[in-house]
């Protein structure tokens, strides 16, 4: 067999009715995959990092993403991987707890929250679609009459009827179809290092935070162990060594459930600095080439929807394109973007304005933030995601 990209590719898509090339393997390629090839189609997918490259971190899988999975028939893996997530509380920057919110109404109307870890989703969405190669570049993409022409870093290229650009918040693909003036940034200015606990007397079914002046920390369980983000101003963090920042926050810590998990900290785990920015497109696509997942529309880690957004658009477009044909490809992606550009951002907001709450640098401003956050009803929190959750 050629080593060559475009004949490994040539030979996964052989006899496929559509020819389509997926670009990155994160959730939302992954997703795709899986879907389409449930669908009966074969698409090609590449993805830049090696195989056994680092999957990263904690994330909390809303039932936008949960339904996708049933619809897998990945559930009960997913059960099997995860932790219900009952609760959400907040804490003070004295460690007091302001509120505690149960999550019950939210998993009787919608399904479960679970909280998971990303590699471990990765892989069951990875197992369930198609070969990946990985270590795999673009070089350049063009549209081109009936189709797109992708090139790759080893000279070979090879033309599809669409190619999906799911390649994460920095796009090599949103950079190559899109001007600068088509994307929108929001930059919280504030960054964090996600770490690991071994400390094992927390709630298994509680995510917890809190919130202080220029500085947090939020515990997310999984099973095993629980995911930490140690949060900060990025002008001050961006350079810094995690695990000296860690030591300073725990010094700042009242004794309890927050100061126990950072002192429990897994030192054999290399903190990843994490900035806590986001971008939108203002368009999804440019001829026979479309955005999917944080390529399209980023999210930060505030409300916990970016990877179940994600698998909710992955769901769309796979829809989508199970009912085109190449001569009509770009119909499906109008179809595509209009049923979910707006969703998408609706979920966005939510984590925008959710950050605006977390993010405070002052402490007058934590101060009326905890007195907020005393009267701020679940409805308050999640407005936007149940509105998205509901179809509205």
């Amino acid at each position: 067999m050629s080593n060559l990209v475009a004949d490994q590719l040539e030979a996964q898509m052989s006899g496929c009715r559509l020819r389509i090339l997926i670009v990155g393997a994160g959730i939302a390629g992954a997703t795709l995959n899986a879907l389409l090839r449930q669908r009966g189609e074969r698409p090609a997918m590449i993805e830049r990092n090696p195989a056994h490259s680092g999957s990263g971190y904690m994330l909390g899988l809303m039932p936008l993403g949960g339904r996708v999975l049933n619809g897998l028939g990945l559930s009960e893996a997913l059960a099997r991987d995860s932790l219900d997530m009952r609760c959400y509380e907040i804490f003070d920057r004295h460690g007091q707890s302001i509120n505690r919110y149960d999550l019950s109404e939210l998993f009787e109307r919608f399904g479960a929250l679970r909280g998971v870890e990303r590699g471990k989703l990765l892989s069951l969405l990875r197992n369930a679609s198609g070969p990946i190669c990985y270590d795999t570049k673009v070089k350049s993409l063009e549209n081109l009459v009936n189709g797109a022409l992708a090139r790759f870093e080893d000279g070979s290229q090879l033309e599809f009827d669409v190619i999906v650009g799911a390649d994460g918040i920095h796009s090599a693909t949103r950079h190559q179809i899109l001007s600068t003036n088509d994307v929108e940034d929001f930059d919280t200015g504030w960054g964090g290092f996600v770490m690991w606990s071994n400390w094992d007397g927390f709630a298994d079914d509680t995510y917890a935070e809190l919130w202080s002046s220029g500085w947090g920390l939020g515990l997310y369980p999984v099973p095993g162990r629980i995911g930490m983000f140690v949060a900060g101003r990025h002008d001050e963090l961006h350079q810094a060594n995690g695990e000296d920042y860690a030591k300073k926050i725990e010094a700042q810590l009242p004794d309890g459930p927050f100061r126990k998990a950072l002192q429990a900290r897994d030192h054999a785990y290399s903190p990843t600095y994490w900035k806590m920015a986001d971008c939108r497109s203002k368009t999804w696509s440019n001829g026979r080439i479309v955005l999917l997942g944080d390529a399209a529309a980023a999210f930060l880690p505030t409300a916990g929807v970016g990877a179940s957004a994600a698998m909710d658009s992955a769901a769309a477009l796979a829809d989508e394109l199970s009912r085109a044909d190449a001569k009509h490809m770009h119909y499906a992606l109008e179809l595509f973007e209009k049923r979910q550009k707006h969703r998408v951002e609706t979920a966005e907001k939510n984590s925008r304005d959710l950050s605006k709450l977390m993010f405070i640098n002052s402490a007058p401003g934590a101060w009326a933030r905890d007195k907020l956050m005393e009267f701020y009803t679940l409805k308050h929190l999640i407005d936007d995601i149940s509105k998205v959750m509901s179809g509205d």
